[in-house]
């Protein structure tokens, strides 16, 4: 009798959720699909889209054996992820929303990131911002070699959920997204992550994911996006108190600073910019000195010129 061996487990698993997505998902999945290192499955967790979103992706994926679809009733793409990753088998667990893109050797880079430093447990890269269309590059986000709790409690330094490649080890540790949230889900995660594990996160020094950012959307209603902090604080409390308060002061200042460059980006009055500047000061002026003086510098004059100039050179100064 002869037993046919299992097959061997892809070394990614990487999930996908998507909802009404039919206008973005072929370009997020050829990205995927692109990929120099073969050696992963693509998992696309439909979160109830009422369109034909999951017929145009599986079309798109023109039969490849890597790529599964499951469905799940819609609960947001928290819950998507986390039902991806439990469908999958890959030690390594990466994300990518169905609008985003990556780079071609993406994975191929986080592998190697992981081989060289067994000690971390969560990889990202730098980020393009894009506009809509995906067609007008802006600003790329900053190499940070490591994150440290308070920096991740006051900016996202991921920018996107699209960034995170983890160890599925330390997925199982300090568990899944927070279905509960409906802002700054994955930056809660990653605060859990730094909060009740020892792993290690650090940054490759590579643009390696392109996202798409709106005008519109979440990130121009600055009082919601204080709102979705302050729950991200008040769930961090539950899970690591003396973490969070020694960390509360430095990470609010930093988030004031990210507020202040946002409503000078959206088109908000100079007297908002400065308001959350001041917030900014009044928490913590050290943080602000210690953690990349040169935005507080840049922020504070383009508030206080920004009455005097064109917002067309306002948002050049601040994409430096």
């Amino acid at each position: 009798m002869f037993v046919i061996p299992e097959a061997e487990a892809p070394l990614f698993t990487v999930v996908m959720p998507c909802f009404r997505a039919r206008d973005t998902i072929v370009t997020a999945l050829a990205s995927v699909l692109a990929q120099t290192a073969p050696d992963f499955e693509l998992i696309i967790v439909d979160d109830g889209s009422p369109d034909d979103t999951a017929a145009i992706a599986m079309l798109a994926a023109a039969g490849d054996r890597r790529v599964r679809l499951i469905h799940q009733d819609n609960a947001g793409p928290s819950a998507a992820r986390n039902h991806g990753v439990g469908a999958g088998t890959g030690e390594l667990l990466a994300f990518i929303d169905s609008d985003d893109r990556w780079a071609p050797d993406l994975l191929a880079r986080h592998r190697d990131h992981f081989a060289a430093r067994p000690e971390i447990g969560v990889s990202f890269a730098r980020v393009r911002l894009f506009d809509p269309g995906l067609t007008r590059p802006g600003r790329c986000s900053a190499h940070l070699p490591q994150v440290e709790l308070c920096r991740a409690l006051g900016e996202n330094p991921l920018c996107t959920a699209s960034n995170i490649v983890t160890r599925r080890a330390v997925f199982e540790h300090a568990g899944g997204f927070d279905t509960t949230l409906t802002h700054a889900e994955d930056q809660e995660w990653l605060v859990r992550v730094l909060a009740t594990t020892g792993w290690r996160v650090a940054g490759i020094d590579r643009v390696l994911v392109d996202y798409r950012t709106s005008p519109s959307g979440l990130s121009a209603d600055l009082a919601r996006m204080l709102t979705g902090w302050r729950s991200m604080i008040d769930r961090a409390r539950g899970y690591a108190p003396l973490e969070i308060s020694a960390a509360e002061a430095t990470a609010r200042a930093l988030f004031e600073r990210y507020l202040a460059r946002r409503a000078l980006r959206t088109g908000h009055s100079p007297a908002c910019a400065l308001a959350h500047l001041c917030t900014a000061i009044r928490h913590s002026p050290r943080a602000l000195v210690t953690y990349d003086l040169k935005r507080t510098l840049l922020t504070a004059a383009g508030a206080i010129a920004s009455a005097m100039l064109p917002a067309s050179i306002i948002r050049s100064t601040l994409s430096r």
